[in-house]
């Protein structure tokens, strides 16, 4: 009770707003930033009596109904939660910190605290309906006493049983309250999940997996790029995720897969269908064109969203695909159409909204299509384009081009900056359908930058240098550890081990055991030591551009760099096979893979970001 002053004098309590959020099983209350507090506070003291107001809050993610007292989620599909105005807490021995009180109970309280201020009268009592009482004795001590006990009973032996401690106003109550200062958004980039509901080893939704990739991103800007935040050049860098697995999936298919699968090994097959079947279904023309047209109308809805609700961005957009994803997305950019002059998506846009759809050359048969390219003279560039990428098979027997047969993709309402790969099976897909050569001249038609980042043990990652340059062996570019990150194995490596070993044995028990639930919430680190001699020797450690050799690397990534490989860890090195499937899921806590992307996001601003490892 550290608001309470002396006899006679009163002053009101300041609140601060608090939300549920359920964190492993169990439903916190979380306090907003003193930023979205200030904002809440007047938004509450203006508002008008029967009329709803609605405050964007944590960097305008969610909003906040002050009427129906509920945060809700901007951008993406999630449970609405409570939302209280908070002025007393409670705290019992038990509990690992202060609860804030209903809102009635606490105007209760604070009624009973003025009263007893004003007239001087302490000890005086607040009964609650569920038959617990508070009782004020002081300005600055108050008990609450749960049902079937007395007020003459407080100095017995079993009061800490019986009571729970009280406090007025948020002060000295445990909380860590962040700033929340407003920041100006210098890039969007959205990301696309991969194969199955859950994202990482530790079963982490998409939306999980990028709220956490967009906190390491943040604290890298704090640390790699100080003195220009300093000097207010930069703000952040905002993550947007990008469903579309709950979208497939919820089209009835589950119902007759789960009809025609065997009951033998049912947890094997439980893990088959909702995750390597996704495969299955981008390889089939029907499924393929939902997926397609699931991922084009959802970016084209979240880009609306988000410039409806930054109407000062001025930055550029980057996409991110990790696994399936990287291939779903540049299937995308590949069959994008220059200077289609998309309309801008409505400001509410909701998830109704159409994709825009363009014919795609290979429904016409390749050779009709590049027939009809080369006689149509404004058609001239996407002819170009076309050959470019076309592969050495025999076109005669082969009806094939560089995205899925008989597909028509729908064309993105904005133009990209950058597509980043994270374990990427391009290289593979590409090899499957019959390409065995891009043209060193040829680059996505909206998109000039690609990345493709992997870890060395990733099992579903594979190369594109090789595709362009067939007939040289260049070395993928090794990004370097963070300096923060490097440990040295003294003492630290039983331990390390021991943690990876385990983090894989038990997910793989927990994928065949349970379903997949994709709500973890907790933060593991996947990169931590320096990388073995064999694989420094074989790859070029730069951080950006990364070395030639002389030879260039194509326009893909317009004459720059494409590969890029993770370091292995010394603990990964000692059984490759033990490792593999966590290295595949590895890139969404990565903060080598985060810092990467920075790097090359701001150097498009001319911002070189600060190396620490000197």
């Amino acid at each position: 009770m550290d608001q309470g002053l002396t006899a006679a004098t009163y002053e009101p309590i300041r609140p601060h707003w608090f939300y549920r959020k359920p964190v492993d099983d169990e439903d916190l209350w979380l306090p907003f930033s003193q930023y979205d507090n200030n904002k809440l506070n007047s938004a509450f003291d203006e508002s008008t009596e029967g009329q709803e107001e609605v405050v964007a809050t944590d960097d305008a993610h969610y909003d906040v109904l002050l009427r129906e007292r509920i945060r809700r989620a901007a951008y993406w599909e999630e449970e609405p939660t409570a939302v209280l105005r908070a002025t007393w807490f409670y705290k019992g021995d038990m509990d690992p910190h202060y609860i804030p009180y209903p809102e009635s109970l606490s105007e209760h309280l604070e009624l009973a605290y003025m009263e007893a201020t004003l007239r001087d009268q302490w000890r005086k009592t607040v009964e609650f309906p569920t038959g617990e009482v508070v009782v004020l004795l002081n300005p600055m001590l108050a008990t609450h006493w749960l049902p079937r006990t007395t007020v003459e009973d407080w100095d017995s032996s079993e009061m800490h049983r019986n009571t729970y401690s009280v406090k007025r106003g948020i002060e000295n109550t445990g909380y860590e309250i962040p700033e929340g200062e407003p920041e100006t958004v210098d890039h969007l980039v959205f990301m696309v999940h991969g194969i199955g509901p859950a994202c990482d080893i530790h079963f982490r939704s998409i939306i999980s997996c990028v709220n956490g990739f967009r906190t390491v991103a943040r604290d890298l800007v704090e640390t790699h790029c100080s003195a220009a935040r300093a000097e207010g050049q930069i703000g952040r860098v905002e993550f947007l995720p990008v469903d579309w697995h709950n979208p497939l999936h919820a089209t009835g298919v589950d119902k007759v897969i789960h009809r025609i699968t065997l009951p033998s090994i049912e947890r094997l097959r439980t893990f088959a269908n909702e995750t390597l079947l996704d495969l299955f279904f981008y390889s089939s023309p029907a499924y393929c064109q939902i997926i397609l047209d699931t991922v084009a109308t959802e970016l084209n809805r979240l880009h609306g969203l988000f410039c409806s609700r930054h109407p000062d961005f001025q930055g550029e957009v980057s996409l991110v695909g990790h696994s399936l994803g990287s291939l779903i997305l540049f299937d995308l950019l590949t069959n994008q159409v220059i200077g289609l002059g998309h309309p801008n998506i409505p400001e509410d846009s909701g998830r109704c909204v159409g994709a825009i759809l363009a014919p795609s050359p290979q429904s016409k048969g390749l050779k009709a299509t590049l027939s009809s390219l080369s006689s149509d003279g404004n058609q001239q560039s996407k002819f170009h384009r076309m050959r470019l990428m076309i592969s050495s098979v025999d076109n005669e027997s082969f009806n094939i081009g560089v995205g899925q047969a008989y597909i028509r993709y729908p064309q993105l309402s904005f133009n990209p900056c950058i597509l980043f790969a994270l374990g990427s099976p391009i290289g593979m897909f590409l090899t499957v359908r019959g390409l065995r050569h891009i043209d060193p001249d040829y680059s996505l038609p909206t998109c000039k930058g690609f990345y493709n980042i992997y870890h060395p043990l990733d099992p579903v990652a594979y190369r594109i240098e090789p595709l362009i340059q067939h007939n040289t062996c260049l070395p993928p570019v090794l990004i370097p550890h963070i300096t923060a990150k490097r440990t040295h194995l003294k003492g630290g490596l039983t331990t390390d081990l021991k943690h990876k070993m385990t983090s894989v044995l038990l997910y793989a028990w927990q994928y065949f055991s349970y379903t997949p639930s994709g709500s973890r919430h907790s933060r593991h680190s996947t990169q931590d030591a320096s990388a073995p001699k064999q694989q420094a020797e074989s790859s070029t450690a730069l951080p950006q551009s990364g070395r030639t050799y002389g030879i260039s690397p194509g326009m893909l990534n317009r004459g720059r760099r494409i590969d890029y490989v993770l370091q292995q860890t010394a603990m990964e090195s000692i059984n490759e096979y033990l490792f593999a499937i966590q290295s595949h899921l590895c890139y969404w806590d990565s903060e080598d893979t985060a810092l990467l992307l920075l790097r090359e996001i701001y150097e498009e601003s001319g911002i070189v970001l600060e190396d620490l490892s000197s």
